[in-house]
C-alpha cells in the first residue's frame, strides 16, 4: 500500500495538482444534487423570508465550500509546496478512495440523467 502512495506522490508536480482538482471537481459534483436536494425540502422556505439573495445562493456556497476543502487538503497532502515531495502518508490512499468514490457517484448519476431540474419536481 505504501508503495502506491510512494508512486502517487513521485508524480510530477503538475500531474498532482490536475489530480487534487479532478478530485476536488468530483466530490463537488457528487454532493451537489444531494446539497441541493437537502436544502429544497428542508430549508429553502424558511430562509426565502428572510433573504431572497441567500436562499437562491446558499447551496451552491456549500458545494463550493466542500469542494475547496477537499482541493485545500489534496494539495496539503499530494502537492506540497514548491520544491517539496509531501511524505507518504496512508491518509492519502484515503483521499484517493474518497475521490474515487466521488466519481463512481458522478459516473452513475450521469447514467441515471440526475440533475436538479430532475429531483426538484419529484
Amino acid at each position: 500500500m505504501i508503495r502506491i502512495v510512494q508512486r502517487i506522490v513521485e508524480l510530477p508536480r503538475l500531474v498532482r495538482i490536475v489530480l487534487v482538482a479532478l478530485l476536488a471537481l468530483m466530490v463537488t459534483l457528487a454532493l451537489s444534487p444531494m446539497v441541493d436536494e437537502l436544502y429544497f425540502r428542508l430549508l429553502f422556505d424558511s430562509l426565502a423570508v428572510v433573504s431572497v439573495w441567500l436562499a437562491r445562493v446558499l447551496p451552491s456556497l456549500v458545494t463550493a465550500s466542500i469542494g475547496l476543502v477537499m482541493y485545500a487538503v489534496g494539495w496539503w497532502l499530494v502537492v506540497g509546496t514548491v520544491g517539496e515531495t509531501p511524505a507518504p502518508r496512508l491518509v492519502v490512499l484515503w483521499y484517493f478512495g474518497v475521490g474515487l468514490l466521488a466519481l463512481v457517484v458522478v459516473v452513475f448519476l450521469l447514467i441515471r440523467g440526475v440533475s436538479l431540474v430532475n429531483l426538484i419536481n419529484s
